[in-house]
This record gives structure tokens, C-alpha cells and sequence, in this order.
């Protein structure tokens, strides 16, 4: 079953709504193991989750989640690559998603698989927030991507990628936080596979905004199925491109007109104080209160 068909299943049972606008790190998949030639470790502590893939690159050496809808989760981790959630490069509030690669083979995504399919021609707005470090020493036009999942009548499509480079033509502010928008007439997007038209390889025929894409398509029914935001792939086109990269993203937003409204806002979860804690702290609340109480009682008595 392709990936695709094996979503639609998924969803046929869920009503169309959106998700909760904070996901914390703590709702991220433990992913531990061999796959391929890669080995996937996730690690939890204070500053957050983490899933790191060591080994070579290539999708058969890539981690991925179990696939969910409704949920972000790690996917196509590998080469060296790490995602997570973490307080490396807070945002709104204390963390965001966090991704780093350590080589041009390093690849890492978060995946969200939507509750149903909207159709593209009804997106009003769309938006994230990046961070590129100024550690990274990937070419400086390299940045966190936002893609969106399409379905053309009902087959998978390839995904339409939003990417600073080619709003801006110029090379990605570093140590400081940067939102793209767009929606059907702004923005420029390109293409992952040729189901939808000229790629990003094509030279600029795959670079278009969403109305272009949607009119080249001649009337087909394109909708989106899922997002995803991450680094890698092409962070390896040549040497010039190679190199390491440590960044985030946070405030993912993608709202359809009558349909469904994802925003996230990524966190890392306070710790929950433990019973014992708890019992504590109630204690001491009763002794502050019977002290209190204590001193009413000295006071009044001395003024009578």
C-alpha cells in the first residue's frame, strides 16, 4: 500500500478540525534502532527531545515515525541528521523545532499528515518562522524549508516547497528570527516532481506561485494531504553547499478557506512536580497558613 493510500486511511474515520496550537517535545515518537545502515537514537532531557540518525546517506538509511495522523512526528532522519524539539532557539515561549545536519548527506523533517485532504485552490494564507545560527557553514541561502503534501486527482504528486532563497534572492538572515507568507498569489514555490509540471531542476520553470501551479495544471484536482518543515537534501548541490547546520522553526501556519487550520507554536514541557514534591509543597502551604493564622490571633490578643 503506498504511502499515500495508507493515509487515506488513516483519516477516512477523523472529522476535519484543527489541531492543538502547542505541541510539546514529550508528544514527539521514541525512535531507537537500525534502519538500513543508519542507527536512530532519541534522547529526552531538560532542553527537550532530540532523534538523531548516524550512518550514510540515502533514503533506505532513514528513520521515520510511525505514520499518524493529526500529529507531527520525526521523519526522514539520516545522515548524521538531528530533529527534535528543544530551548535551543526559543521562540514563542520557551522552544521551537530544532534541526541540525552535520554533513551535506544530513537530512531531518518533522511530518504532519492533515484529517483530510483540502483542495490547494482554497488556501488563504500560509507562514512559518525560521532560524538559521550563525554556526551553520552551509551556503548562506540555506535555510529550514516548509512543504506542502500534494495529491493531483487522487494519486501522490510530490510536494510544493516554500523556501526563503527564492523569496528573497538574497542569503538567509543568521541569529535572528525571520517569518514567510504567502498565500495563492504571493509567494514562489517549487516543485519536487514532475506529476505537477517543471521541477526545481528545470531551471526556473519549477518556480511559481500557487495560482501558476494550480493553472498549469489544467483543472486537475490538486489537494493538500500533509506538511512537512526540515533541512537536508538539497544542502549537498556540490561542495559549495556542503557543510553543517543548526537551526529551528516555530509558528507553523496553514489556513484553508471553510476547511482545515493547522498552527503550531513548538514548546518543550515543564516538568510536573512529583507526588512527593507535591506532599511537600502542600505542607508547606499548610504551615505558612497556620503561621498566618498564629500571628492574627497574637496581634489581637495584644491589642485587647
Amino acid at each position: 500500500m503506498s504511502k499515500l493510500m495508507l493515509v487515506a486511511a488513516l483519516v477516512a474515520a477523523l472529522p476535519t478540525c484543527a489541531f492543538a496550537a502547542t505541541t510539546e517535545n514529550t508528544s514527539l515518537q521514541n525512535i531507537n534502532g537500525v534502519y538500513g545502515a543508519g542507527v536512530a537514537s532519541t534522547e529526552t532531557d531538560a532542553t527537550g527531545t532530540r532523534t538523531t540518525v548516524v550512518g550514510p546517506a540515502g533514503g533506505a538509511n532513514r528513520a521515520s515515525g510511525t505514520l499518524t495522523t493529526g500529529q507531527w512526528y520525526q521523519a526522514n532522519v539520516g545522515g548524521g541528521g538531528t530533529v527534535g524539539i528543544t530551548t535551543d532557539f526559543a521562540r514563542s515561549g520557551n522552544g521551537s523545532a530544532f534541526f541540525s545536519t552535520t554533513s551535506g548527506d544530513s537530512k531531518a523533517d518533522l511530518q504532519y499528515y492533515m484529517s483530510a485532504p483540502v483542495a490547494l485552490s482554497s488556501l488563504s494564507s500560509i507562514s512559518y518562522d525560521f532560524y538559521r545560527s550563525s554556526a551553520s557553514t552551509v551556503s548562506s541561502g540555506l535555510a529550514p524549508v516548509m512543504r506542502m503534501d500534494i495529491a493531483k486527482n487522487g494519486s501522490f504528486a510530490g510536494s510544493l516547497v516554500f523556501e526563503n532563497i527564492y523569496q528573497q534572492q538574497q542569503a538567509a538572515p543568521v541569529d535572528a528570527w525571520t517569518t514567510l507568507t504567502g498565500d495563492l498569489n504571493s509567494g514562489i514555490f517549487w516543485a519536487t516532481n514532475a506529476a505537477l509540471g517543471p521541477t526545481f531542476a528545470s531551471a526556473n520553470g519549477g518556480q511559481k506561485t500557487l495560482s501558476q501551479w494550480i493553472a498549469d495544471n489544467g483543472g486537475a484536482d490538486l489537494t493538500v494531504y500533509g506538511i512537512s518543515i526540515g533541512v537536508g537534501s538539497g544542502f549537498n548541490n556540490g561542495s559549495t553547499n556542503a557543510g553543517t547546520f543548526r537551526g529551528g522553526i516555530d509558528n507553523v501556519n496553514l489556513s484553508f478557506a471553510g476547511g482545515q487550520t493547522i498552527s503550531t507554536n513548538f514548546e518543550v514541557a515543564t516538568a510536573v512536580p512529583e507526588p512527593a514534591t507535591w506532599g511537600m509543597m502542600l505542607v508547606g502551604f499548610g504551615m505558612i497558613a497556620a503561621t498566618a493564622r498564629y500571628r492574627r490571633k497574637s496581634i489581637a490578643a495584644s491589642v485587647a
